[in-house]
């Protein structure tokens, strides 16, 4: 288990969770985290505990969850979600698995306006504008 809950990190890389294949849970609550590279967690096999509640995330790529195979629990709760076709990849990794969301109603839409609020595990991928 490794905690970096409340440490005011705004970025992190692939290099810096380096040899830690072994991780089962990993907490990087209430943090300044805005974006995270989508293979960030690739070398973690073993993490069946994700929490990213509380940070800056608009986006994620939902197919950086795929190479957790042992993934039981998320939480991306608490976070300004941007709505649109940049998470679609996410939209659809949480209508296909198994693992427990944080609390799913409470993962909202921060925009686009007429988005806002609308829960994400509810939401189509084909209804999800692109702006220019």
């Amino acid at each position: 288990m490794l905690v970096l809950d409340n440490n005011l990190l705004s970025a992190l890389s692939l290099s810096a969770l380096e040899g830690l294949g072994n991780l089962q849970e990993l907490y990087l609550r209430n943090n300044e985290l805005e974006q995270l590279p989508s293979d960030v967690f690739s070398n973690m096999p073993k993490l069946s505990q994700l929490a990213l509640s509380g940070n800056r995330l608009k986006m994620v790529d939902g197919n950086m969850f795929n190479h957790m195979p042992e993934l039981k629990k998320l939480y991306l709760h608490d976070n300004p979600w941007q709505c649109d076709c940049n998470i679609i990849s996410l939209v659809q990794w949480m209508g296909q698995t198994k693992a427990t969301l944080s609390p799913r109603d409470s993962l909202k839409c921060e925009g686009p306006p007429e988005l806002r609020k609308k829960i994400l595990s509810r939401l189509l991928a084909e209804n999800l504008p692109c702006r220019a």
